[in-house]
């Protein structure tokens, strides 16, 4: 058993520019590329905001900590078929896409495993001037109360 993040719909809408196009349920990571036009404040395309379905390979601004019955093996065997299907492994070499897949790991499954099951995160990601990359969660449980639809969302 192990954490990991997948997609929920808690929380969708307290949060202005909310999107869900991820199944309630599917395991989601942080694997698609952050644009240079995603900004501190979360202004942007959406793609520093995004978390990406590893089966539908759509995507979502949740997610929640759920504990799963896989191993870290299994995930990242989820994860290298997404890179797969998606194109990424095709334009990447072998040696860099393992090395990534070592980088998701710790993001996302380290991270998960550090915090409580039942937590839904947001994401904040984009890239200072120097060309440095900022990527965070954001604890959005507080926000579960609120549930009025201000955001998009199609789950």
């Amino acid at each position: 058993m192990i954490n990991v993040l997948v997609s929920t719909t808690v929380s969708q809408g307290a949060v202005p520019g909310d999107f869900c196009w991820v199944p309630e349920g599917e395991l989601v990571a942080r694997y698609g590329m952050v644009c240079s036009d995603e900004r501190p404040d979360g202004s942007g395309c959406g793609c520093g905001r995004a978390f990406g379905g590893l089966r539908t390979h759509k995507s979502t601004s949740t997610a929640m900590v759920v504990e799963r019955d896989m191993t870290e093996a299994e995930w990242r065997a989820e994860l290298h078929r997404t890179l797969v299907d998606t194109g990424w492994a095709k334009w990447t070499p072998a040696d860099e896409l393992a090395e990534w897949i070592d980088e998701l790991v710790q993001l996302d499954l380290r991270s998960a495993a550090q915090i409580p099951v039942g937590t839904v995160l947001g994401r904040l990601a984009f890239h200072e001037p120097d060309g440095s990359l900022h990527d965070m969660f954001l604890d959005r449980t507080a926000l579960m109360n609120d549930q009025s639809p201000r955001g998009e969302s199609n789950s």
